[in-house]
């Protein structure tokens, strides 16, 4: 297990933590000054569709019993950031992608008591945008007639059955620096140097169109004060389903790798916004989300590394591996999934710089905490990880 590193690691250490209700960080005064810590948390749960989001009943309550249940542990961790990873985009309404975040907020977090989140942040993801291309080699180009079947998902951009599905929103309870949001959706896999693209495998026309991120990658900038914490959120699609040719394997390689070339300043890195190059903001940074890659795998390994460890491997990156132990699955201390006899796939890497005084992932005992786990279980097969950042470290 590697040890958390950055400023005082050798004093401050993440608390070894893997559940529990614990006291929030201290919440911003009437006068509006900055508390001395916030907690981040990132949260992939089951079911998050548009149908669930809209179950609500006549006094605007939401019903499905497994977002109930996330909203109930949303409130007893108390994030002040909480990203949020498979939720439907509603493309109803196009031009307002960060609805279903605010029916989230609206019919399930704020009537468990889980805070008010003032700002919302959701962009384009690429799940569930039929690619107009045979991208699974299968002889057969899925279409409209498709749409709610994995064929036509295999076929998208990014895995979904249907547009928006597997999507990502940001809730947060500071300011979101609009103007300085950096999103990466269209940028081209071919065009990420060093890229793992399957030889073979897509055609000229495939590659001319393939975009790297499954879903998307997107630098949102928090506003703390004077200082920044730029939100570096992504979800790679997972490294399995596919053949000898390791086609997701290689683009969940490449989808984490592309945090690292961004924090190199890699000029050949273009956003949606009609920027180029890579991270040259002043501001802190923290790597957030459901990036499908667990370290003891040995899927997805290339150049000497498996895709996880690009980042746990540079020293750039804090890696809080200790945020995970106690209840989890016994045969690994550190996971944040059930899947496959309980993976680490969920993550929150701050930046060197950045000073963590505490975190943990919701994974109750059903002796210690029955009701807390029966939460847990019934939310998602994912849980909830968080960590506090002492705002003093940011810049």
């Amino acid at each position: 297990m590697r040890r958390a590193r950055g400023v005082l690691a050798g004093v401050i250490s993440v608390l070894l933590m893997s559940s529990c209700a614990t006291d929030p960080p201290t919440p911003v005064d009437d006068a509006g000054a900055l508390p001395v810590s916030i907690r981040v948390a990132t949260f992939n749960i089951r079911e998050l569709s548009t149908a669930g989001l809209e179950n609500v009943d006549a006094d605007g309550v939401g019903q499905q019993a497994n977002i109930r249940a996330a909203a109930e542990i949303v409130a007893r961790i108390a994030p002040d950031i909480l990203i949020v990873q498979e939720i439907d985009h509603d493309y109803r309404d196009a031009e307002d992608l960060a609805l279903n975040g605010r029916r989230l907020r609206d019919s399930y977090l704020s009537r468990a008591g889980a805070g008010s989140f003032p700002y919302v942040f959701a962009a384009p993801c690429n799940t569930g945008h039929a690619s107009g291309h045979d991208l699974n080699n299968d002889g057969r180009i899925a279409g409209a007639e498709d749409v709610g079947g994995r064929g036509y998902g295999e076929d998208c951009w990014g895995f979904g059955q249907y547009p928006g599905q597997y999507s990502m929103v940001l809730l947060s309870r500071f300011q979101i620096d609009t103007d300085a949001i950096r999103t990466f959706r269209g940028l081209r896999w071919r065009d990420l140097p060093g890229h793992h693209i399957p030889e073979g495998f897509y055609d000229p026309a495939e590659l001319e169109d393939f975009p790297l991120s499954s879903k998307s990658h997107w630098d949102v900038p928090i506003v703390l004060g004077e200082a920044r914490l730029h939100l570096w959120i992504s979800h790679p699609t997972p490294a399995v389903f596919d053949g000898d040719e390791d086609r997701n394997g290689r683009r969940n390689y490449d989808e984490i790798a592309f945090w690292q070339a961004y924090l190199d300043g890699e000029p050949a890195l273009y956003d949606d916004q009609g920027g180029r190059g890579g991270f040259d903001a002043e501001g802190s940074f923290i790597v957030v989300g459901d990036l499908n890659s667990d370290p003891r795998s040995d899927n997805a390994f290339y150049d000497g590394h498996q895709s996880i460890d690009v980042l746990l491997s540079d020293p750039r990156f804090q890696d809080t591996a200790e945020l995970c132990v106690g209840d989890a699955e016994p045969d690994n201390p550190n996971a944040t999934a059930v899947f496959a006899g309980g993976l680490r796939v969920d993550y929150l890497l701050p930046g060197s710089e950045v000073v963590v005084t505490a975190g943990g992932v919701y994974w109750p005992s059903s002796d210690s905490d029955p009701e807390g786990h029966r939460l847990a279980e019934e939310a998602s097969d994912h849980r909830l990880v968080w960590i506090d950042i002492d705002t003093a470290s940011l810049r």
